[in-house]
């Protein structure tokens, strides 16, 4: 089987169970190959290995089976960085990028923040951010131990010194009162959500993915209790369902947050709330 035959025989495979088949194949062929995608188009009639093709078709019957692509490669890139993932956080998804972009943008000409990502899972956020400003001072916090390490392992991977990683369920562990920023991608979805039951969130944690009957638990638990750790105009900085809109600035306005904004990520849809501690 050559590289043009492989690609063909996943897609047709993946039609039927994946929305995204002909970029899943690719990915997972590259990931084979340990080649980018210029190589597949550049050298189609190459034939893969015994070993090598045994191995593809075996990673596209696990994806037949809805196993995440990320779960398959270990990998997944973001902020244009590859994160080392596994089925202990959530996979780092583009919409979360809006939260990088506001931090940077809004807070671009600041020398020494210090700011706290609260579930950090695997880190995205937070050494995204620290990839991006090495003289701010972040540190990232997650309930789950396996996240800590996984967490540990890209800053590793992403020779980040300014972040350091600590096991803490929310605050409880957090003993600093003076943050300028406390971002989090907190969990936001109902308990009795549907969409809980397809895609790739089926093999994520539920833990960091549902939070009570309106999914608006965790986001009002950051809102009540972000204030005692943030200094006088900090700023706390969430992300949250596309239907929580006004929830969330509800939320915010409730317990006093001031200069409430809101954008939307790049499908539209309004993703992210900032706002103000006085």
């Amino acid at each position: 089987m050559n590289i043009q035959q492989a690609l063909q025989q996943a897609t047709t495979g993946l039609n039927k169970t994946s929305p995204s088949a002909s970029i899943d194949a690719q990915v997972l062929l590259t990931f084979i190959l340990d080649c980018n995608t210029a190589h597949l188009v550049a050298w189609p009639e190459k034939d893969l290995s015994a070993d090598q093709e045994s191995t593809y078709l075996h990673l596209i019957q696990q994806r037949q089976q809805g196993t995440p692509v990320a779960h398959l490669t270990g990998s997944r890139e973001f902020w244009s960085l590859n994160f080392q993932v596994n089925d202990s956080t959530l996979i780092p998804r583009p919409e979360t990028e809006t939260l990088v972009e506001y931090i940077l943008e809004n807070f671009d000409h600041e020398k020494k923040i210090k700011l706290l990502d609260m579930g950090t899972g695997s880190g995205a956020i937070a050494l995204s951010i620290a990839s991006e400003k090495p003289d701010w001072k972040i540190l990232g916090s997650d309930i789950s131990k396996q996240a800590i390490q996984l967490a540990d392992n890209n800053k590793i991977k992403q020779q980040t010194s300014n972040c350091i990683f600590i096991h803490s369920n929310w605050f409880n562990n957090i003993s600093a009162i003076d943050f300028d920023i406390i971002v989090s991608n907190p969990p936001y979805i109902a308990n009795d959500d549907p969409h809980l039951s397809q895609g790739d969130v089926r093999f994520e944690p539920k833990s960091a993915l549902t939070s009570g009957d309106t999914g608006m638990d965790d986001i009002k638990h950051l809102c009540a209790h972000a204030k005692n750790h943030l200094k006088n105009n900090g700023w706390l900085i969430v992300e949250h369902g596309y239907n929580q809109k006004q929830l969330v600035a509800d939320c915010f306005s409730n317990h006093d947050f001031t200069e409430i904004e809101q954008r939307q990520d790049l499908s539209g849809h309004t993703r992210m709330t900032a706002g103000k501690k006085l």
